[in-house]
């Protein structure tokens, strides 16, 4: 059964163009397949999709979707022919197919499109959703050496990377992992002058024996613009970034929904595919479940802490190096408790079945933030606002040596320097760990052969199976721990300043065991398209406002410099230095707005060459042409007194005499008769007599040439029953009818008229298209021609 099923997939997949090439694992248990696609299969999906591709230099570096060459067609003369295939930027000089306008990224993202989209010469298979049912072990890019070997070549650009560098990161990895690392050396260079300046505060604070001195104020102001600050100034740099890989205007797309997600199938009214839906009334009662198991959640966490600090508070002159002890011991159950709030933030979060992933990533973040916020971070507002002269469990409790601030100060150090050391060593090593736990089940492979690289597991595999072994690199984790690394180094500086300098070292060996993890220990993700780094963003300018608040509250409440000061004063002065900092960065936003100005006009500019170019508009300089145009007279524009086309609606009365002759009208426009009353003068003197009298053909013939060439307003003295626009189009159509004839001579007479009656569909026969074409039938004409002698000619043409 599951022989068929593979081999139904393995032809899904040949039979919509792509390239396959199968072979079995080292132990002959399963099958690898590896995929590709020709240049012109990708270049027709990118032109289906409306794929974005870079254009060259010298269009701004601007993204255009993809269009394929246009020929043109013959009864055009090919003058709609569209030539762009050069406008977009090669990457690679070898590929003569035609694939070099496509990036590492752009094949590995095309290629997915036709593996799981049901478009026409798609594949449609989900493998989600085979991943979810066990069928298939693993799905993934495989990584190109040339490509990695580059990125490996440059170690220290990750921590100060250069536009070449982070263009190199984005094309293989993906905007979403370029943004992650971007983030991090972005945050690295804020923070340098602060951890500068932190050193030298802290030797202040050893100096005076205390944190609470003079300069605590300037600081708390400098410290909290700085975190409100930093998340509005990456914005700016998102959108630099953004607008150079053409993601500025990158929209919300609909997202297929999740192979975990399950409910009543119904039709999706978008796609119309069947997909589960689950209504929103039935996940409110799952919100308020995850509302419950949260707040107990918390409740636990907080009594736990409160526990510790108990027996920290009864034993402390039993126990040598009691208080560095305890606080080390409330930093490994911190870390321990945030790994058993992931379990559970994970469990709550499966539980409420969110149909897409993002949605399901915005709210395993929320719940996750709030959960660890208060499980990290407890034990330091605790210590800060509530141990003082207080009781805990009827017990009194008091600060190290009377100096909130300064317990606080060595409990907020035992955590920072935690995290540095032991979790990001737990973080560098645990994949390896895992492998060497799977060697030693299924190979029996000791420790020794493990640390002397011989890890059997990996003998005589292929690259590709080697890769397959290795674990999905999360970037959600990643942020998740920097989120609270910058809540460390934040909420509480102005106890610790030292703390910046510990944070900058801890962002170093984030961005080196991120790096070795990505490069060594992870299978390559897969590339995704995003603007900014949402919801994290968001995540990070709130725990900018809490460290504001958070150390203007430390500042006031805990100092013992406003001890003497009554409560209002201290709520007058909050409020004051509160405007001041949240003020600076109102003044901030205003001054350097989210989205620089030279990139909103970098913007303009680029769908402007973009609109040119997919549609062939030239640009011309600002001359006048005129001369050299086609020379021919042009119609005089005639100004009437008022606006005929005005209808007076207040006025409107039921009229029978109107009404008939509005059906009367209208009946005679569908019928397509004609009738003109055209009164033409000639000139005065006497002419010769007409050559050919009675050849009623010349006659027709020669009234038309004057219709088009007389140059004068014909429509000025006509008598007619169609409307304007019907007749200026049938005089047009009269043009080119006759040019054939204007080697004929008009007939001259004193005070001539003609009347002409005739039939359009009979005379000339109008096209919806707004063609014209000679009639096929003869044609009965009246001509009277009125002179001194009065003369009736009746011709036949």
């Amino acid at each position: 059964m599951w022989k068929q099923h593979r081999e139904s997939i393995l032809k899904s997949l040949q039979n919509c163009g792509l390239h396959l090439f199968c072979f079995y694992s080292r132990d002959r248990d399963q099958i690898l397949v590896k995929i590709g696609a020709s240049a012109q299969k990708l270049r027709d999906t990118a032109a289906r999709k409306r794929y974005k591709l870079q254009m060259k230099k010298e269009y701004l570096s601007a993204y255009a979707e993809f269009r394929h060459d246009y020929p043109g067609r013959p009864e055009f003369r090919f003058n709609d022919r569209r030539i762009i295939s050069h406008i977009y930027q090669t990457h690679t000089e070898d590929a003569l197919d035609g694939s070099s306008i496509f990036k590492i990224s752009d094949k590995i993202d095309l290629l997915h499109h036709i593996i799981q989209s049901k478009d026409k010469d798609c594949a449609g298979i989900n493998p989600s959703r085979l991943l979810h049912q066990g069928e298939l072990k693993a799905y993934f890019p495989i990584h190109d050496a040339q490509g990695i070997e580059k990125i490996k070549e440059f170690q220290w650009k990750w921590f100060w990377p250069d536009e070449e560098h982070a263009n190199r990161l984005r094309d293989y990895f993906g905007d979403k992992i370029a943004f992650y690392f971007l983030w991090m050396a972005f945050y690295l260079k804020w923070l340098m002058p602060l951890a500068a300046l932190g050193l030298f505060l802290q030797f202040i604070d050893w100096c005076a024996r205390t944190p609470d001195n003079p300069t605590a104020i300037p600081f708390c102001v400098l410290m909290s613009v700085w975190c409100l600050a930093l998340p509005h100034f990456w914005r700016r740099q998102e959108a630099k970034y953004a607008i150079s890989w053409g993601s500025l205007d990158l929209v919300e797309q609909l997202e297929p929904h999740r192979p975990e997600h399950w409910g009543e199938q119904l039709i999706n009214p978008v796609t119309s595919q069947v997909e589960p839906h689950y209504p929103l009334s039935k996940r409110i009662f799952k919100y308020l479940i995850s509302m419950a198991a949260m707040s107990l959640a918390g409740c636990v966490c907080v009594l736990c802490i409160l526990v510790l600090l108990l027996i920290r508070h009864n034993i402390k002159s039993e126990v040598h190096h009691h208080i560095v002890g305890f606080q080390i011991a409330i930093a490994a159950y911190v870390e321990i408790s945030n790994a058993g709030l992931d379990l559970l933030t994970r469990i709550l979060t499966d539980h409420e079945n969110h149909r897409t992933q993002t949605e399901y990533e915005t709210a395993f973040l929320w719940k996750g933030a709030v959960l660890k916020y208060m499980n990290s971070f407890f034990a330091l507002y605790y210590v800060a606002f509530f141990k003082e002269h207080q009781t805990l469990f009827s017990e009194p409790m008091e600060c190290l040596r009377d100096q909130c601030l300064l317990d606080m100060q060595a409990q907020l150090g035992i955590f920072v320097l935690f995290r540095l050391l032991v979790s990001n060593v737990f973080e560098h090593y645990y994949p390896k760990v895992r492998l060497w736990l799977r060697t030693f089940y299924y190979d029996n492979a000791s420790c020794m052969s493990y640390m002397h690289g011989q890890t059997l597991e990996l003998a005589e595999m292929s690259a590709t199976e080697q890769q397959a072994k290795k674990e999905r690199h999360r970037n959600f984790q990643q942020f998740d721990e920097m989120l609270l690394t910058h809540g460390f180094a934040t909420l509480f500086a102005v106890t610790s300043p030292w703390v910046c300098t510990a944070t900058l070292l801890a962002v170093i060996v984030e961005i080196w065991v991120d790096m070795k993890s990505l490069l060594e220990s992870r299978q390559r993700p897969f590339p995704e398209r995003a603007r900014n780094n949402e919801p994290w963003g968001v995540a990070f300018e709130v725990y900018g406002v809490l460290a504001a608040l958070t150390n203007v509250l430390l500042l006031i409440y805990t100092s013992t410099q406003y001890s003497g000061w009554t409560a209002t004063e201290k709520i007058v002065f909050f409020v004051f230095l509160e405007h001041v900092i949240f003020g600076s960065k109102l003044m901030m936003q205003m001054v350097f707005p989210e989205v620089p100005q030279a990139v909103e006009v970098l913007a303009l500019k680029q769908g402007s060459v973009v609109h040119r170019c997919l549609e062939g508009i030239k640009v011309e300089s600002q001359m006048d042409f005129s001369l050299f145009r086609e020379s021919r007279q042009q119609e005089d524009v005639q100004v009437f007194g008022h606006d005929l086309l005005e209808t007076d609606e207040a006025d409107m009365t039921l009229s029978l005499q109107d009404s008939g002759k509005s059906m009367y009208q209208g009946v005679i426009d569908e019928v397509g008769t004609l009738r003109v009353n055209i009164g033409m003068p000639v000139a005065a003197q006497k002419q010769e007599a007409d050559p050919n009298p009675g050849g009623g053909q010349p006659l027709l013939q020669l009234q038309l040439w004057a219709l088009s060439a007389s140059g004068k307003d014909v429509l000025g003295s006509q008598k007619h029953l169609f409307t304007r626009g019907r007749l200026r189009e049938a005089l047009q159509c009269a043009k080119p009818v006759s040019k054939r004839y204007q080697n004929h001579v008009l007939p001259q007479s004193t005070a001539s008229t003609v009347s002409v009656f005739h039939t359009v569909s009979e005379f000339l026969s109008v096209k919806r298209d707004g063609r014209c074409r000679l009639p096929t039938m003869p044609l009965n004409c009246s001509f009277n021609w009125q002179s001194k002698t009065r003369q009736n000619i009746f011709a036949r043409c």
